[in-house]
């Protein structure tokens, strides 16, 4: 914060020493470059920089340095199908060395789903160290079930993660499990992964137990890798227990922190973003800021809005529209915790053909399925489309960027 703080002081001063005005475009240019929670910050030093984000000049200097502040040496982008058309099959990893199909090269997926791909995703949608998590929602009999697998696929290397003892539950509940996430614990060099189980009822008639004993309580559950087990998470989940949940491929990891999104009404009016820092075990809310009338017209006879959470160029994206508009609303949150760290900083459309997010690219390109089921690259500093050359279907892929890695997860356990 000193740093920027001083950049502040230094424009200050030239115009004090020299008496003279420091033209608009060299003062844009000097802000555009500082981190969005500095910028933000900076609002209340004079009059004219709390109108920052209404000036369009300036925006267009924000948007310019925000695209071209890429990251070559990301690796390549992965791109997983857990369903697509034929001649596709169920759960294809793909690796996309110049982000086109064409030029694919198909990966193996680990043992344990070789038999069984249906229902797979990738936890976080991202790649830590050249390792992912693979996620499926299974069942035993009536009662839900999840299985996780780190993989490596590099070296062919995989782990089971072991269930929990709050999976053997009682006969008279089933457990649903929620916004999982994939991250990595910087303190600790430990790898770890987090979830929301909720419960509900199970009819048994053989089921004798008093209602009194019986429990639906929710609980937040995080596993490590190095102790190779689950525990339950002691934190006051008040803020987030009420909240429904979008699908558990929508969540990211960026720093340390896993991000999901929740919503307090079905029609997604009223959410927010829940972050959990693995390395303290803090949970923090942030409001989503977004004016409804802004992404829904008038035709709209009842609200309902898609929300999609991307890391895009090292910040936390989200990406928002109406069912029934064809335009898309991207902004970049700032800090944490608070609601007005948010700064809109892309409109996408109208594009009547895209229809949802599916992820980003090396390039800082955002991947969108379109009406046709085509998957197609959107470049933001242009704002051109360009095919992939794949068909998907909605949560049924993801993309985002794999770094090769020799790491061994049995060696890192061990």
């Amino acid at each position: 914060m000193e740093k920027y703080t001083a950049v502040t002081e230094a424009i200050e001063e030239i115009e004090v020493t020299n008496n003279v005005h420091i033209p608009d475009d060299l003062a844009f240019s000097i802000l555009s470059k500082l981190p969005l929670k500095s910028l933000k910050r900076f609002q209340c030093v004079r009059k004219s920089w709390s109108l920052l984000f209404e000036n369009p000049p300036f925006m267009n200097i924000l948007r310019n340095h925000f695209t071209s502040n890429k990251h070559s040496d990301y690796g390549d982008t992965f791109l997983f199908l857990t369903a697509a058309d034929p001649p596709l099959t169920y759960g294809a990893f793909y690796l996309l060395s110049d982000e086109k199909f064409e030029n694919g090269i198909k990966f193996q997926l680990p043992p344990p789903f070789q038999e069984d791909d249906t229902s797979l995703y990738i936890l976080s949608s991202v790649c830590i160290n050249g390792i992912f998590c693979i996620g499926q929602n299974t069942s035993r009999g009536r009662v839900n079930s999840f299985r996780a697998v780190l993989w490596n696929p590099a070296t062919s290397d995989f782990m089971l993660i072991p269930s929990s003892p709050d999976e053997n539950v009682p006969p008279y509940r089933s457990p649903y499990f929620d916004f999982n996430g994939f991250g990595y614990d910087h303190v600790r060099d430990d790898y770890k992964l987090i979830r929301y189980i909720s419960f509900f009822p199970v009819t048994d008639e053989d089921e004798d137990m008093p209602l009194e004993d019986k429990s639906y309580e929710p609980l937040l559950e995080i596993y490590s890798l190095r102790s190779n087990s689950w525990r339950i998470l002691e934190i006051d989940m008040l803020d987030i227990r009420d909240f429904y949940y979008t699908h558990p491929r929508t969540g990211v990891y960026l720093d340390g922190v896993c991000h999901w999104l929740g919503t307090k009404d079905l029609y997604e009016i009223e959410g927010c973003l829940v972050s959990f820092d693995l390395s303290n075990e803090v949970l923090f809310v942030t409001p989503i800021l977004l004016d409804i009338e802004e992404i829904c017209d008038s035709t709209c006879d009842s609200v309902c809005i898609q929300r999609h959470l991307v890391v895009l160029n090292e910040s936390v994206a989200l990406i928002s529209s109406c069912l029934k508009t064809t335009t898309f609303h991207i902004l970049i949150l700032g800090e944490l915790g608070v609601k007005e760290s948010w700064i809109k900083l892309f409109i996408v459309g109208p594009a009547p053909s895209m229809e949802y997010p599916i992820g980003v690219g090396k390039k800082g390109d955002i991947c969108f399925k379109q009406e046709n089921n085509e998957l197609v690259w959107l470049d933001l500093s242009t704002m051109i489309t360009t095919m992939i050359g794949v068909k998907g279907v909605i949560y049924g892929c993801q993309t985002g960027i794999y770094k090769e890695s020799l790491l061994s997860i049995g060696g890192f356990n061990s």
